[in-house]
This record gives C-alpha cells, sequence and structure tokens, in this order.
C-alpha cells in the first residue's frame, strides 16, 4: 500500500472511531512517513514546532481572553442595555437588538460560540416574555453568532492568515463590511417577521433610558473603535491589538464597572490558555499534515485534477463555495481552514483571486456552517443557553442561514465589499 493511501485511510478511520482531529491528523502523518525508507522522524517533531511557533498566533490568546472579560466584566450586558433602549420601541426591535448585540459582541470576542453563548444566555429570556416564538427567539443568537469570526477581531482570520503567510490586518479588514451586510439583512428579516407575525413593541422610546444606556455602554462601544482604528491606521499589529483590548478590558471589568475580581479573572484565563493549546495543538499538526502532502505532491495532483474541471475564476468560485458550504456542515471551521487553505490558495492565485478576497471568502463560509446541522457549532452553544433541541434551532435559522449564504456568494463575485477597507491600509 502506498504512502498516501495510508495517511488518507488512517486518518479517515481514526476521525471515524472519535479520535480527536488533532490526534488523527498525527497518527496518520507519522504512519505514513514510517513507510519512507530512510525519513528522519525527526521532522515531525520541527514541522509541529514551526507550525506553533509564529507570532501572529499569540493574538489567538489575548483575543480569547479579551472576549472572556467583556462576558464577564459587565461590558456585555450593558451592550444588551443600549441596544434595548436603541431598538425596542419598534417592532421586531428586541430581535433587532439580539443581532446587533451580536455584531458588537463580535466586535470585542472574535469568537462565534462564545458570542452565541453569551448573548443567547442573557436575551432568549427576555424573547419569550415579549412573546417571540421559542423556536425563533433561540435562533436569533445562533444566526447573529455566526458573526463573531467575521467581524473583526477574528481568531480564524488569524489562523488562516498564519497557514497562508497573508496579511492578517488585511485579513481583518475584509470581514468588516460583509459581516455588516450579512447583519443588516438579518435585521431586516427580523422586522418584516415580527410585522407579519404580529409581534407587539417591547417598550416606548425613552430618550433618557436611551442616555443613561448609552453613558453606561460608552466604554465598550469604544473598543472596537480602538482595535480597529489601530488595525487600520497602522498604529499596532493585530497580535499587538489583541493585547491592547485585553488590557482594556481588564480597566473597564476592574476600575469603572467593577465586576472582575482577582478568582474570576484567574478561572477565565485558564480557560484562555486551555482554548489556545487546543487550537495551537491543531494547527501544528496541521502543518505537519500539510507538509507531508506537500511531500507527497499532493497539492499539485489536486490541482491538476480540478482544473480538468473548473475552466474559469467564475467557475472556480463555485465550486469553491459549494465546496465549503458541505464541509462546514461536517467539519470544525479551523480543522477545514489548515486542511483547505493551502490546496485551493494556489489555484485562486492563478485565477486573479486576491489571497485577502479568497480569505475572507473561506471565512465567511465557515462562519455560516457553524449554523449548519449537524456539527454546527453555534446550534450546540445555544442548547445550554435556550433549553431548545438542535433540530428546532436548525429549522428556526434555516431563513437567516440562507440570507447568509447568498452575502457570502454576493461577496465571493464582488470583491470590492471585501477589499474596500484592505486595499486603503497603509
Amino acid at each position: 500500500m502506498s504512502p498516501i493511501a495510508v495517511l488518507l485511510i488512517l486518518f479517515f478511520v481514526t476521525l471515524f472511531i472519535g479520535v480527536p482531529f488533532a490526534w488523527s491528523l498525527t497518527i496518520s502523518c507519522v504512519a505514513s512517513l514510517c513507510m519512507m525508507s530512510g525519513y528522519p522522524l525527526m521532522t515531525v517533531v520541527q514541522k509541529m514546532y514551526n507550525g506553533g511557533a509564529k507570532y501572529t498566533l499569540l493574538a489567538i490568546f489575548f483575543f480569547m481572553l479579551a472576549g472572556a472579560i467583556m462576558q464577564h466584566g459587565g461590558i456585555s450586558s450593558r451592550l444588551v442595555n443600549f441596544s434595548k433602549a436603541l431598538l425596542g420601541h419598534i417592532r421586531g426591535g428586541l430581535s433587532i437588538a439580539v443581532l446587533g448585540v451580536c455584531m458588537m459582541f463580535a466586535a470585542l470576542s472574535g469568537s462565534s460560540i462564545a458570542t452565541t453563548a453569551a448573548i443567547g444566555g442573557m436575551m432568549y429570556p427576555e424573547l419569550v416574555k415579549e412573546k417571540y416564538p421559542e423556536g425563533y427567539a433561540a435562533a436569533l443568537p445562533v444566526a447573529g453568532g455566526t458573526l463573531g469570526i467575521v467581524i473583526p477581531p477574528s481568531i480564524v482570520f488569524v489562523v488562516y492568515g498564519a497557514t497562508t503567510g497573508t496579511s492578517v490586518s488585511k485579513l481583518l479588514m475584509s470581514g468588516v463590511i460583509p459581516g455588516v451586510m450579512a447583519g443588516v439583512f438579518m435585521c431586516i428579516y427580523a422586522y418584516f417577521y415580527a410585522r407579519k407575525h404580529n409581534i407587539p413593541k417591547s417598550d416606548r422610546f425613552d430618550m433618557k433610558r436611551l442616555a443613561v444606556a448609552f453613558k453606561e455602554s460608552v466604554w465598550a462601544l469604544l473598543m472596537p473603535i480602538i482595535i480597529l482604528g489601530g488595525i487600520y491606521s497602522g498604529l499596532f499589529t493585530p497580535t499587538e491589538s489583541a493585547a491592547v483590548a485585553v488590557v482594556y478590558g481588564l480597566f473597564v471589568a476592574v476600575f469603572v464597572h467593577r465586576e472582575m475580581t482577582p478568582d474570576k479573572l484567574f478561572r477565565i484565563s485558564i480557560d484562555a490558555v486551555k482554548g489556545t493549546a487546543n487550537i495551537l495543538l491543531l494547527i501544528m499538526a496541521a502543518s505537519m499534515f500539510g507538509y507531508v502532502l506537500t511531500v507527497y505532491q499532493f497539492p499539485a495532483l489536486f490541482t491538476e485534477l480540478m482544473s480538468t474541471f473548473i475552466s474559469g475564476r467564475i467557475t472556480f468560485l463555485l465550486f469553491l463555495n459549494i465546496l465549503l458550504i458541505i464541509l462546514g456542515m461536517l467539519m470544525d471551521s479551523g480543522a477545514i481552514i489548515l486542511i483547505i487553505a493551502p490546496l485551493v490558495y494556489p489555484m485562486a492565485v492563478s485565477f486573479g483571486i486576491d489571497p485577502v478576497h479568497l480569505g475572507c471568502i473561506i471565512v465567511f463560509n465557515l462562519a455560516v456552517g457553524q449554523a449548519t446541522p449537524p456539527f454546527g457549532n453555534c446550534l450546540f452553544a445555544a442548547i445550554p443557553a435556550t433549553g431548545q433541541d438542535i433540530l428546532t434551532l436548525a429549522k428556526n435559522a434555516l431563513p437567516f442561514i440562507v440570507i447568509l449564504f447568498a452575502t457570502v456568494f454576493l461577496v465571493s463575485y464582488v470583491p470590492v465589499f471585501s477589499m474596500l477597507l484592505p486595499s486603503m491600509m497603509k
């Protein structure tokens, strides 16, 4: 049996029997290399180490920690209160507020799962109390949470940039307009849904209440401006911006809102370390997997095979989107990026597709995949927060998924939406 066959068969078999993804990659790579006579296995250690020893990957820990500080330091709750005061007086305003808070929290946390869990837990009871159907109310934070890895900061953009060597700063900025567009389209649907089902208005507009809510949330509203403004202006790198987010969030949580205790900070720091370790292990294993595929010239074979079916840019983008839609239903977004990005990158460049535009397309597709069954992470994050089962969540999230996929195709074939801000950067 050839080494490449051993690699692929062992990978899928171990994955099927429940071996964690990172270890499936590692075991299959080592077994495959053992079949090559005289191949130094120390190379495995070197490639895995090199895959994780990248400066930009430091941003993952800091963004995870910053998101946890936002959630547990009283910052996210104040965003909720501000959104309710601003939008609660219009029909469907509370549902629009949920989607709006998800967009704002996405600009703080960089994580879809954290966004869905945090906003779902806070807003679902409020939606049900205001007579929203329970299934629809539960699906709102699922749909809004998907934007957590599109609107910067985004951990997945950092992983893609480290994997392909693309500018992380430009990748982060490429997600701003597409993410906001998708959020606006979903808000429009939520408004018409509320009108069709005659959902009552939540509150009367109260300027005094809005002013108080704005005053309390102004520190949270300034955070994405500081982070994105610093990246866009070149004042600091994405990694430095992540550290700035942590320092700023701690300052607000400790000295302004006074809701962060040493014990709470210790616990969320430990969780951030564990989450970062899991991601880095996956990146290290995938780096070795990519190296082994290169040794066997698999990318060249893949490109040659796809070239027989794909004749141009339009066909390539269609194939890419369909492939990512399917994979997004079955696999974790980080794993997909680490395997697919190195394979499609050369083909995309040959068709004149900018690497930043490609990254935005891939990440946006994978964001939508987090709301699609059977393995959508946002669906699972919403289960404990709302008490709804996965079938109910998936059924009610379907209209939003259609809207998101339509936005993905729009961004794919109209590059200006993802490339406008990166092209203006220094």
